[in-house]
């Protein structure tokens, strides 16, 4: 076994063993405030700041809503709110409303949380856009080189050793980039009752993916070296 077969195979299980523990136990690891007693979480009538009301000639009436942005941030209730939740009553009904991911809108006219968010979050995307359009050059190029029978040759190894790269390179951003804005946030943002925190929503697949692709690329080595020893025999 050569030496990049046993680093890649290392890693593949060390991924999986993290992915299912944090899976099966999940730890948060940020520091929740406790909640005020001026804090309250309602049900109110939209303000005029996100939208208008005209009453039209006809005696309609018609709303214009305001220009607004969002953000989708995990939540968890803050230290002295546990005995109050959100419950919903409907009939003879009655639900515990137990909310874990959300998402928050704020007039653009008075968003004070400045651009970094939006600028970080576009730049973000490119680069992800960017690596890939990368990995589909890289798959087309595989699939030709297959059907032209070249299965044990270096190139189709370095191949499918980039795309593996790309792959987990891809993932490691996104869980970089999902952390980032989520602290700015938390700095930035004040929720009653609730505490913004990380979590880790990235999808795991790239990263699993990625690995066996690095790995399969070493043993498709191996498996040239085999045939070019077959053939020297012969």
């Amino acid at each position: 076994m050569n030496k990049k077969l046993k680093i890649y195979s290392t890693l593949f299980v060390a991924a999986i063993i993290v992915l299912v523990t944090v899976n099966a136990v999940f730890v948060n690891f940020q520091s929740h405030s406790y909640c005020s007693e001026d804090e309250k979480l309602e049900f109110a009538e939209v303000p005029a700041e996100y939208v208008t009301c005209d009453t039209l000639a006809d005696g309609s009436i018609a709303k214009n809503y305001k220009g607004e942005v969002s953000f989708e941030v995990y939540v968890t209730p803050k230290r002295g709110h546990e005995e109050r939740a959100l419950f919903s009553t409907s009939g003879n009904q009655i639900f515990k409303v137990d909310m874990q991911r959300v998402k928050l809108v704020v007039p653009a006219s008075k968003n004070k949380l400045g651009n970094f968010p939006v600028i970080f979050a576009i730049a973000s995307a490119a680069v992800m856009l960017f690596v890939g359009v990368w990995i589909f050059c890289l798959i087309f190029k595989l699939i030709s080189r297959v059907r032209k029978g070249e299965i044990f040759v270096a190139q189709v190894a370095r191949y499918i050793e980039m795309t593996g790269f790309l792959l987990t390179a891809l993932y490691i951003l996104q869980l970089i980039v999902s952390y980032i804005l989520t602290q700015y946030l938390v700095r930035n943002i004040q929720l009653a009752c609730y505490d913004i925190v990380f979590k880790n929503d990235c999808n795991s697949m790239y990263l699993i993916t990625g690995l066996a692709l690095m790995i399969i690329s070493q043993i498709i080595l191996m498996g040239k070296d085999l045939k070019d020893e077959q053939d020297l025999t012969i």
